[in-house]
């Protein structure tokens, strides 16, 4: 499969509609969550009197909250409903969002943006084991690690612009009503593409929606948990969140305690992770060609692991001195290196995760497969969480930053080992 397909695969009504959709939404997303960011940190946005310190974790704990209450249910939907008309559902609930949104930053009003980041969760927890379990129904097999790279990629370059307009536009002339009205707009937009999309019957019309979210997230998991040969792909996608949450994380800190620098190289760093990351997706469109794709995920966490320990090897030495900015920083020569292993790292998550996506999708039974992929997504948001956790545990044990990229290099690396003693095994 060459990169050529996956293009091609743009322009068809099964494919094209949901690209676009998706990656205006990832971009309004951010928009609304780095203009809510720079409000709170620069723009005096205040709620209950919670110090900005603990006000900007609080909102990222906030939006990712929903995805642990509502993905089982999420995924009990996308199964009894037809996957298009609960994407169609969720791209019209954005409009409505958007609209309180643009409400909230023209009023400057913390409660209605933190009620909206809320349900803004709650939208993208519901959209997300729909569109992943839509993508095997709408493309053939050999069709699903292009898609997955186009997926992929266009999202985490929706990720990088939305969060770069959010941070230059919100604070300047007339900067929330600009970012209102792009929302509203982008949504409304998003909404239109998405129904061009073509029907497709339920997968499961007789399940029974369990609306306890308790125990409709504990069935989920039991779901997901016999089904192996998904479940183990889907670790491997946990492992990526987990790894990325961890090492964006403990970029800022990295930056000013170990580089001397001040947050205009922090953004240097997030702007090439993010489209290393987008290139590495989009390069196993280019890469596989009809061949097995777990050779791909373990090349690629090999790589990360190797250029993970580079990182901590092109920081050592360093010596304290005053912050300094860009100048500084690309002046010394060590830090070309330290930039180019932060790309490599974003590079090989992305060729390590798109195959795993793919598989999990294509090897999860079609009746239970968006309930399955809601396991997966309930995983995503424990990694992610537990790659915050740790840093927190780390810094409690007064261990120095670059353990965070020793640990990424050894569980990267064992998780290689493990695909390949499956694979050995013929049991993968």
């Amino acid at each position: 499969m060459s990169e050529s397909t996956a293009f091609q695969l743009i322009r068809q009504r099964r494919f094209g509609p949901l690209l676009v959709s998706q990656t205006l939404g990832g971009f309004n997303d951010n928009v609304f969550k780095y203009s809510l960011i720079i409000l709170i940190t620069f723009g005096g946005l205040q709620l209950q009197g919670i110090p900005r310190s603990v006000l900007v974790p609080v909102a990222a704990t906030i939006f990712t909250l929903p995805f642990f209450l509502f993905s089982a249910l999420a995924g009990q939907i996308a199964d009894r409903f037809p996957r298009d008309l609960v994407l169609k559902y969720t791209k019209f609930a954005e409009i409505i969002l958007m609209l309180s949104a643009a409400l909230g930053f023209i009023l400057n009003s913390g409660p209605i943006l933190f009620v909206t980041l809320f349900f803004m969760g709650a939208q993208s927890a519901i959209f997300a084991p729909a569109k992943q379990a839509s993508l095997p129904q709408y493309l053939s097999r050999k069709e699903l690690v292009p898609g997955n790279a186009m997926i992929s990629g266009t999202l985490f370059l929706s990720i990088l612009s939305g969060s770069l307009v959010g941070i230059l536009l919100i604070r300047r002339p007339f900067g929330p009503e600009i970012i209102g009205g792009l929302l509203v707009t982008l949504a409304i937009l998003g909404w239109g593409f998405m129904r061009m999309m073509p029907t497709k019957p339920a997968a499961a019309p007789h399940l029974k929606l369990n609306w306890n979210i308790v125990s409709g997230t504990w069935h989920t998991m039991a779901t997901l948990f016999t089904e192996p040969k998904a479940f183990r792909p889907l670790i491997g996608v946990a492992w990526f969140w987990t790894a990325g949450a961890a090492s964006t994380t403990v970029l800022p800190l990295l930056v000013h305690d170990v580089l001397y620098m001040d947050v205009s190289v922090v953004s240097v760093f997030m702007a090439v992770f993010t489209i290393g990351a987008a290139l590495g997706s989009l390069g196993c469109a280019a890469i596989n060609r009809d061949r097995d794709i777990l050779w791909l995920s373990i090349a690629g966490a090999i790589l990360l692991s190797v250029f993970a320990i580079d990182v901590l090897l092109a920081s050592a030495g360093r010596t304290a001195m005053p912050l300094g900015g860009l100048n500084e920083f690309f002046a010394d020569k060590r830090n070309w290196r330290l930039l180019f292993d932060f790309f490599a790292m974003a590079v090989f998550s992305g060729v390590f995760v798109v195959p795993l996506q793919a598989m999990s999708q294509h090897r999860a039974p079609e009746e239970s497969r968006a309930r399955i992929l809601a396991g997966g997504a309930v995983m995503n948001a424990a990694g992610a969480s537990f790659g915050q956790l740790a840093l927190i545990g780390m810094a409690r044990a007064h261990l120095p930053l670059s353990s965070a990229y020793v640990g990424i290099a050894v569980f990267s690396l064992l998780f290689a080992l493990f695909m390949i003693y499956r694979r050995i095994k013929n049991t993968w």
